[in-house]
């Protein structure tokens, strides 16, 4: 979707998810007794940013500070997997790899979070060696993004130099702060803080949208930036360009995890703003893309196939096969269980609906597979389908039971389920288990192949037959 080239300066930390079940308490303790069944590493803070641009399609060098240590390590491995490449991190051995390790149950459940902080002074005293990493490379970007987490490494001598230099040479630069004083951001092209944020720096509630709009412009007239963007979660966004406030309406629907979703929008904007875009209409795209992050569980990357869909009016949940399989790694990754059926779905009636909620109780993500208009028709024949296919999946994708909609050429979703390597395959309907396509494919996996009864008398068949009777 975007090509151009992005550099992330900021505090970048990884971020570890230990998973496990949760069968008793402690004898030594009132506390849950944790089995380990997996641990994830992701990369965090300003790598979150540089993650969520290579997402996009971006090329992107992310820079930062870090320990020589084995969370250096990690992240840096956390990094390669979400195709972030190019990495100017200054390692030093007086420091210490900022991480979060967040213990989860089975169920998702965050039971506790171990945060391993640096020393803020320890990481200000290597400014000099990142801005001499930093600044050559600004000239050869389409944006910078500056990702303050408080954490020591944007000190205000980072912020000023970066902006100057972006300013002289006429690149965009989008500033996701958490500094109280905004005064080092001055002179970037956008600034994005979040309600609390934007509350804590005016030194007053803001409530509504005209009270939001004026402290918005207050705060983009007194840094000189070009434009002000606060982000006001359900109550969406509202951005202050000279001479206009603008409120942009959530695109947010249901709600999985809000983590990530400022990191979000920080990518899109600086994605859209390499490439020319009016800030107007950055913003609003990237208000987009957190209404997709949020629907995902734990940090999630959002994709360019989905954002483009998403964009163009399509629901979130409509993916591309290849944006889908990296929805699903993901969501693997994360201890996810996944679950696939697949069919025309033409004219959705009561009987798909109950077979579609009977296979989500089976795991976590429900993905469907729709057959498109020219495999309904090899199938059916000619007269079908009676619902263009764009129609039935924007259906299937309206119903909460289902995660993702792939739309399919083929007469079967055979590749598709080599592609996703589900947990649970399910096909509704009086089939055995040697008539379910893709069905050897699961159990050599270990995977589970489940057929759900039919509700009688319900099928697209026997609705078309009793309207032409």
């Amino acid at each position: 979707m975007f090509d151009n080239r992005v550099l992330v300066v900021g505090d970048v930390m990884l971020d570890r998810h230990v998973h496990g079940h949760v069968r008793r308490i402690s004898p030594e303790a009132p506390v849950p007794v944790v089995g380990l069944l997996g641990e994830v590493c992701t990369p965090g803070g300003a790598g979150n940013v540089a993650a969520g641009l290579a997402g996009l399609g971006c090329d992107v060098t992310l820079a930062g500070l870090v320990g020589a240590d084995a969370e250096g390590e990690l992240l840096r491995e956390a990094l390669g997997s979400k195709g972030v490449a190019r990495r100017e991190l200054v390692e030093r051995p007086e420091l210490i790899t900022v991480s979060k390790t967040r213990i989860l149950s089975e169920a998702h459940q965050q039971l506790l979070r171990l945060d391993r902080d640096g020393d803020r002074d320890r990481f200000a005293a290597f400014d000099d060696d990142l801005l001499a990493r930093v600044l050559p490379l600004i000239a050869d970007q389409t944006a910078v993004v500056l990702a303050d987490y408080e954490k020591g490494v944007v000190t205000p001598k980072v912020a000023r130099a970066v902006i100057a230099a972006c300013r002289a040479r006429g690149v965009p630069c989008v500033v996701d702060p958490k500094k109280v004083d905004f005064s080092p951001y001055a002179g970037a092209t956008v600034v994005t803080p979040n309600l609390l944020e934007a509350e804590r720096t005016a030194g007053r509630p803001l409530t509504d949208d005209d009270e939001a709009g004026i402290a918005a412009e207050e705060l983009r007239e007194a840094l000189r930036t070009d434009a002000m963007l606060i982000t006001r979660g359900p109550q969406g966004m509202t951005l202050a360009l000279p001479g206009a406030v603008h409120h942009i309406a959530s695109r947010t629907r249901d709600v999985s995890d809000v983590t990530g979703a400022g990191d979000t929008v920080v990518a899109v904007l600086a994605a859209c703003l390499g490439d020319h875009w009016p800030i107007a209409d950055a913003c609003r795209i990237a208000n987009t893309a957190a209404g997709i992050a949020v629907g995902r569980p734990g940090t999630y990357v959002v994709q360019a196939g989905e954002l483009q869909a998403a964009w163009g009016g399509l629901s979130p949940k409509v993916l591309g096969r290849q944006a889908a399989a990296a929805v699903l790694a993901e969501a693997r990754r994360r201890g996810r269980r996944i679950v696939f059926t697949n069919g025309c779905f033409d004219i959705l009636h009561a009987g798909h609906l109950a077979c579609l909620e009977g296979a989500k109780r089976l795991g976590d993500l429900l993905v469907v597979g729709l057959n498109s208009d020219a495999s309904v028709r090899g199938l059916k024949g000619p007269s079908r389908p009676v619902i263009h296919q764009d129609n039935r999946a924007g259906l299937l994708a309206g119903l909460a039971c289902v995660d993702v909609v792939v739309v399919f050429d083929e007469p079967t979703p055979v590749e598709l389920i080599e592609l996703f390597e589900p947990d649970v395959l399910v096909k509704g309907g009086d089939y055995t288990i040697d008539q379910i396509a893709g069905a050897d494919i699961v159990l050599e996996r270990g995977g589970r192949v489940v057929a759900l009864p039919m509700v009688p008398g319900l099928s697209t068949t026997a609705i078309l037959d009793r309207k032409a009777g």
